[in-house]
């Protein structure tokens, strides 16, 4: 008779399982990031290695730049800005490729003059600053012993049949309190409104002096700025139509992977994986499955099928496994962040804790915060497995402390606790839940039902003789089976 196959350790489950892992992020690493095919209005935890940086507003600067409520240009000497355009914010941020980025402040006279930003402000037009602060706009005129500002009605022109237009061009600088033309600076105009160092601020002759708008020079750069904007007319205008276009053509591929991963399988709860992953099998499980569904009736996606699929590593197609968990880990963290919006609204909650082992025999902590909506519905949110915790009060407490200030939710406002009965969890003395209480103690402990109840249950049987035989026996004949 052969010896029975001896069960694998768990030190040997923990190292395969960091093998695998190595071999998904080495995966991932030569996998080009799904992002750079959407655009995002902020670029704030992207890890690129090299940038072009223009200007950066410093975290210490009290100057705040409103919303930008502009393009460059005014609406009857100017043609308008590109559809695709939009106005700077603070500070924007623009991806350039995979490892360069482009950073533009928001105030004139920190801009650095060069080709870069004369391509990005021409493609994405300016803030004009007209909602921020104009204190430091004040001029003191010592012969008339006055103080003037600039106010807003001064980024504004009354025609001659008394129609008022917006001067676009027109930019306000709140680090120096003047004001500059943005095509003329960006292309070194002569006047005080195109030269970074001087600036314009002599408000008691501004109507005179916002006559610029009508020189020569001022059109010709205008029209500089205008032709830099226009993609039809630029050298590389064929290069740019093949990168929009290869851009698009991944974007509705990635909407239709979307789709699938978040309408339909992840919000039901259905497995994602086969026992192969082959577009064309009968066994490579839901996602695949919906996706070859999708292209009976999607001409798009059956000839992106066609032309891309099946053709194994190496071959970028965006339809496997590992785009697939990596927009479930984004869908994740944007619903791990709304639950921790909620609960920073609702400020107090309760906390249910308990631990089983994984599949691969790996214990872990299980963490699931209940609170009230703003609407008065009672929710209950699963945070995050928490894994090789232990089994010691201390322990699991410092666990449980660690990720809810990983969550930025303060264990002051926990106002309950509910866990098992064992004693590590439920212990008066040193239990999990007087480890609780001692760094809040408005966080009243109760037993969880579902357990007290299987404990009534247990020993209600145990009280009947046939009952005891009926289960021991059961149990018996389940071990007999399952060692044969």
């Amino acid at each position: 008779m052969s010896e029975l196959k001896k069960k694998p350790s768990s030190a040997s489950y923990k190292k395969k399982a960091k093998e695998k892992e190595e071999r998904h992020q080495n995966v991932i690493k030569h996998t080009k990031n799904i992002e750079i095919f959407f655009s995002k209005p902020k670029s704030d935890d992207s890890e690129l290695s090299t940038a072009i940086i223009i200007h950066s507003v410093s975290a210490t600067d009290p100057v705040q730049c409103e919303t930008p409520t502009s393009s460059i240009q005014p609406p009857d000497l100017f043609v308008p800005t590109p559809s695709t355009s939009s106005a700077l914010s603070a500070v924007d941020v623009v991806q350039q490729s995979q490892n360069t980025i482009i950073i533009v402040d928001c105030d004139p006279a920190k801009w650095s003059i060069n080709n870069e930003t004369q391509e990005y402000i021409a493609s994405n037009g300016f803030n004009q600053n007209i909602n921020v602060d104009f204190s430091l706009s004040k001029r003191i005129y010592l012969e008339d012993k006055v103080s003037r500002f600039l106010t807003k009605t001064m980024f504004e022109r009354k025609l001659l049949n008394r129609e008022k237009r917006s001067r676009k061009w027109l930019i306000y600088s709140p680090s120096t309190g003047k004001v500059f033309c943005g095509p003329c600076l960006l292309f070194g105009g002569g006047t005080s409104f195109g030269k970074q160092d001087v600036g314009f601020n002599d408000w008691k002759n501004a109507s005179i002096r916002y006559s610029h708008e009508n020189s020569c020079e001022h059109k010709t750069y205008v029209s500089a700025l205008q032709r830099r904007s226009d993609i039809g007319g630029r050298i590389d205008h064929e290069l740019v139509a093949q990168i929009q276009e290869e851009l698009t053509y991944w974007r509705e591929v990635l909407k239709r992977v979307v789709a699938t991963v978040k309408s339909l399988l992840a919000s039901r709860g259905l497995s994602f994986r086969g026992h192969e992953e082959k577009l064309g099998s009968l066994h490579n499980g839901n996602y695949l499955m919906t996706l070859e569904l999708i292209a009976e009736f999607d001409p798009f996606l059956s000839k992106h099928i066609a032309q891309y699929g099946g053709k194994g590593k190496g071959c970028t197609n965006y339809l496997s496994s590992t785009i697939c968990d990596e927009f479930i880990e984004l869908m994740a963290k944007k619903v791990l962040t709304q639950i921790k919006d909620e609960i920073k609204i609702s400020k107090y909650y309760s906390m249910i804790v308990d631990s089983t082992p994984d599949i691969s025999h790996i214990d872990q902590l299980t963490l699931v915060i209940r609170y009230v909506k703003a609407d008065g519905t009672p929710v209950e949110r699963f945070l995050k497995f928490i894994a090789h915790v232990g089994h010691k009060s201390q322990d699991m407490a410092d666990a449980i402390i660690k990720t809810l200030d990983m969550f930025e939710i303060n264990i002051l406002d926990c106002r309950g606790q509910s866990y098992d009965n064992a004693a590590n969890m439920s212990g008066i003395y040193n239990g999990l839940q007087a480890k609780i209480k001692e760094l809040c103690s408005l966080a009243d402990y109760i037993p969880c039902s579902a357990h007290s109840l299987n404990l009534v249950g247990e020993c209600a049987a145990e009280c009947v003789q046939e009952t005891c035989w009926f289960f021991g026996l059961v149990g018996v004949r389940y071990r007999i089976e399952h060692t044969l």
